[in-house]
């Protein structure tokens, strides 16, 4: 059962997000045009109908390349989180958000623990691992498949700042897009971090909100309260707080 419910039929720019027995999913015009015009519908992002060579391609790309340091640079710091810090840069020119390792004897084995807990998540809204540093790189890094994003907290911040209607949409689109993203967790049963500071959120180029979830080492804790869904909601109203509040620090100094 979905830890979101009752949210249905909101508008933001040219999609729809309608509640589907609390799943939220976001409905384009395109789609519906096709349909009126009597062509079939396209499920090819979906992976359905695709040729089983394609799809074999797929699950092996779920394994993280091996770059090596030469080719990656990085171009800005963005945040920190336990046991490491976050980069904007590029890999051979590709930009990506790069989250490099604290230095220390446990830096390889956190690193394995986030690539290993990491593997097979698929989801618009989670972050996935598309690179990882050599085994025998001086540096521990992964880097996230490649797009444009920022911290979220910029962005939000000069909305507030300058454009009220924007703010107003971008906080629908945080609530859409992290209670999206929590509930595919969820749904699927897996046992993720529990502390907000295990999880980055972005903003990409075209306004979407996605998460990182970093996976400490098994020392520490990571259990799910005995309420799954009392724990999801925690976790949602946590990270909403931890995005607003990190924008009213960049907003007013504090």
């Amino acid at each position: 059962m979905s830890f979101i419910s009752n949210a249905s039929g909101i508008t933001l720019g040219e999609g729809t997000f309608n509640n589907v027995h609390g799943n939220l999913v976001n409905i384009f015009p395109r789609r519906r045009r096709r349909r009126e015009n009597g062509d079939s519908p396209d499920f090819s992002e979906f992976g359905i109908g695709e040729p089983t060579r394609k799809r074999r391609r797929k699950t092996e790309m779920d394994e993280p390349n091996i770059i090596r340091e030469r080719h990656l640079d990085l171009t800005l710091e963005l945040g920190s989180g336990p046991g490491y810090l976050l980069h904007a840069g590029e890999v051979k020119g590709r930009a990506v958000i790069v989250k490099v390792f604290n230095a220390g004897p446990s830096a390889r084995e956190h690193l394995e623990a986030t690539v290993s807990h990491s593997r097979g998540l698929l989801h618009p809204n989670v972050l996935r691992i598309r690179d990882r540093s050599s085994p025998t790189s001086s540096y521990n890094f992964i880097a996230y498949e490649n797009a444009f994003w920022k911290a979220a907290e910029g962005p939000m911040a000069a909305a507030l700042k300058d454009d009220l209607e924007r703010s107003i949409v971008l906080g629908f689109k945080l609530v859409a897009g992290l209670s999206s993203g929590i509930n595919y967790l969820d749904a699927q049963d897996l046992t993720v971090p529990s502390g907000v500071e295990n999880y980055d959120v972005f903003l990409d180029i075209n306004d979407r909100f996605l998460f990182s979830i970093d996976f400490p080492l098994s020392n520490t804790d990571t259990s799910q309260p005995e309420d799954d869904t009392r724990g999801s909601w925690s976790l949602f109203n946590a990270l909403c707080q931890k995005v607003l509040r990190s924008a009213n620090r960049v907003l007013h100094g504090y």
